[in-house]
């Protein structure tokens, strides 16, 4: 799975044909990582964080995939991060060892749901919002991960961009109206699936703007209303 977001600083985020791909990938123990945790509804499900070791032109190509996984019934979301060549990943290594016991907490804010055998996982800056989805099913998280082994560059990821309907000042503090420096700040409050759609709501950056955004089973955008404080 691509990612071209930029919350990720420090990886050497890329999108590579399939050519990248090698026979010989496989994923380093070391860097293996899993947490179990529970969403809201009280679904159990592990949080993994892996290193997929493949080939780029010859060269050594380390890829960071983070992936959900639930036991039992086998719904299986994964992702990539970017990859790094071997000297890259070397260095980020030296610079953050892994620790015993870490969390698997991303740094940013985000809002994973399961529903309906779909995982959805929606993050959002300013007028931008992103969700990772996969209706992926596994037996086994040996299946899964082997699948991930030889597809890691695929995936589903939707973007949603919110200015045309809300403008730009929605997005910006009234007190930075006459100032260039730039702001960002994260946006999502809540999301849920209503039926087949799914239902997020969106701050603005002055309380107390909010706006609820519709979209379809596809994550493309139905409707996008301000709530009455914002008119």
């Amino acid at each position: 799975m691509r990612i071209q977001w930029k919350l990720l600083g420090g990886l050497m985020l890329m999108a590579m044909p399939l050519s990248a791909q090698s026979s010989k990938a496989r994923y380093l123990p070391v860097a293996d990582h899993m947490c179990r945790a529970t969403l809201g509804d009280g679904t159990a499900y592990e949080v993994w964080n892996r290193v997929l070791v493949t080939e780029w032109k010859a060269q050594p190509l380390y890829v960071k995939v983070r992936g959900y996984y639930r036991p039992g019934s086998g719904e299986f979301l994964p992702w990539n991060a970017g990859g790094l060549s071997e000297h890259g990943y070397a260095s980020e290594l030296k610079e953050n060892p892994p620790k015993a016991g870490a969390s698997c907490e991303l740094p940013y804010h985000h809002i994973l749901l399961l529903k309906d055998g779909e995982w959805a996982d929606f993050w959002a800056s300013n007028g931008r919002v992103g969700v990772f989805h996969s209706i992926l099913k596994f037996e086994t998280r040996e299946k899964a991960w082997s699948y991930v082994a030889k597809h890691w560059q695929d995936g589903s990821e939707a973007e949603i961009l919110l200015y045309q309907q809300l403008g730009r000042d929605f997005f910006r503090p009234k007190r930075l109206e006459f100032d260039a420096r730039p702001y960002t700040y994260d946006s999502l409050i809540s999301a849920k699936k209503v039926d087949s759609n799914w239902k997020l709501e969106i701050k603005g950056a002055d309380e107390p703007n909010i706006a609820t955004v519709l979209l379809d089973s596809n994550f493309r955008l139905l409707a996008v209303t301000k709530n009455p404080a914002t008119h």
